[in-house]
């Protein structure tokens, strides 16, 4: 709206001064009205497509755009806050990773072993434990929904045969040596 003001701005000077509250409106001659009026036409369009024009945003901006008809507060105009970044997550995701990613980052499947298998084996099973002794989600261990079903039955299986401690985990390497009694 502004934009299209600055043109008219110049040459409409002095007719201001003649509608001012300082001078006489007998001052004011035919010309200083006419371009008065032509102002205050510009004024009334430029507000009419205003309201009409639609807000274009630019994806490929590396800048956030402003909304249309929205507050601002000065810190909003800061140039991090202007900057368009990735949010990093704070918190692991909830669930699992999809079928294709847990292939590729699951042991069990990619050599082709059971979990079930490694019951007796503390040192593959102590990855997949907590310190208190929990078994870790699929959204940590990043296996896939089978083998992460056959992982919980084997830890489970050790727990119960006394292969690993059921309420903590037991630290196996102690300074690189076992102290692994079994």
């Amino acid at each position: 709206m502004l934009a299209a003001l600055r043109g008219a701005a110049h040459t409409t000077r002095k007719s201001f001064r003649a509608f001012s509250s300082t001078t006489s409106l007998a001052n004011a001659t035919k010309k200083d009205a006419e371009s008065f009026r032509l102002l205050r036409n510009m004024v009334n369009a430029a507000a009419q497509n205003s309201q009409s024009a639609t807000f274009i945003q630019n994806p490929n901006s590396q800048y956030r755009s402003f909304e249309y008809n929205t507050f601002i507060t000065p810190d909003r105009l800061k140039y991090n806050n202007v900057l368009k970044t990735e949010r990093r997550h704070l918190t692991r995701p909830k669930v699992g990773p999809s079928k294709r990613e847990a292939r590729k980052a699951d042991p069990f499947y990619q050599l082709n072993i059971d979990p079930l298998d490694m019951a007796l084996n503390p040192f593959v099973l102590n990855n997949y434990v907590s310190d208190m002794g929990k078994i870790y989600g699929r959204n940590v261990t990043n296996l896939t929904m089978k083998n992460q079903r056959r992982l919980g039955k084997a830890i489970r299986r050790a727990k119960m045969m006394g292969v690993i401690p059921v309420l903590s985990k037991r630290n196996i390497l102690q300074n690189g040596v076992s102290n692994y009694r079994g």
